[in-house]
């Protein structure tokens, strides 16, 4: 490779930083939960281009093998135990973590997309995500989506996705006190009803002294 400059191979700037990209990093995940149509997909979207972070969505993941092996209407149902779902959700959450655990092991940060109903509303359930992801408890942060069950009834109706269609003849069973409740273990809280971009810089002000997030 000759005339190219080894050294730019190696170092890149990041919001004006140079960074050495052979140093080994600490990795880091952000999970982001939340009930289906509370906006959580948007906001981890406007996240990951800011960051630069592998975005690792459960519906990109999985809903198209899903979808071809006949899956039916599924919901979380908010369980500690180690079959905390039903079989097929339990096979496309398992898709999910370990995807996110190769990731991580290559030294890439990543943020995960997904209801996480159990893992918000149980601490052992959490623990066991974090144990999975094989990185120290404490840099993997829970972002959770609180957006009124009006609205997201409201933005379910809106968008007509065909996956919609029985969860909202049936959103007695999906937006229960529980599942709408805030998670009950350390989060950051996301207003569903603010906009993308208010969602994102409050995030960041809540992580301001943290200088992973370049």
């Amino acid at each position: 490779m000759e005339g190219v400059d080894r050294l730019a191979l190696t170092h890149i700037k990041i919001n004006e930083r140079d960074v050495d990209m052979t140093e080994e990093r600490a990795v880091e995940a952000i999970v982001v939960c939340g009930v289906p149509g509370s906006g959580k997909t948007t906001f981890a979207h406007g996240l990951a281009r800011r960051l630069h972070w592998a975005l690792l969505d459960l519906d990109t993941l999985t809903n198209p093998l899903f979808q071809y092996a006949g899956g039916e209407f599924l919901v979380d149902v908010p369980s500690p135990g180690l079959n905390v779902r039903a079989s097929i959700n339990d096979i496309r959450y398992t898709c999910l973590f370990d995807t996110a655990q190769e990731n991580l092991a290559l030294g890439i940060n990543v943020i995960l997309v997904a209801p996480f109903t159990s893992e918000r509303v149980f601490p052992e359930a959490w623990a066991r995500l974090t144990e999975y992801l094989a990185i120290p408890g404490h840099r993997v942060h829970l972002a959770w989506l609180d957006t009124p069950p009006a609205e997201v009834v409201k933005r379910m109706q809106l968008r007509g996705a065909a996956r919609d269609i029985k969860k909202l003849k049936e959103s007695h069973r999906f937006l229960t006190p529980d599942v709408t409740a805030p998670p009950r273990v350390a989060h950051t809280r996301v207003d569903g009803l603010q906009t993308p971009t208010e969602q994102i810089e409050h995030f960041f002000a809540e992580f301001s002294g943290r200088a992973v997030l370049l």
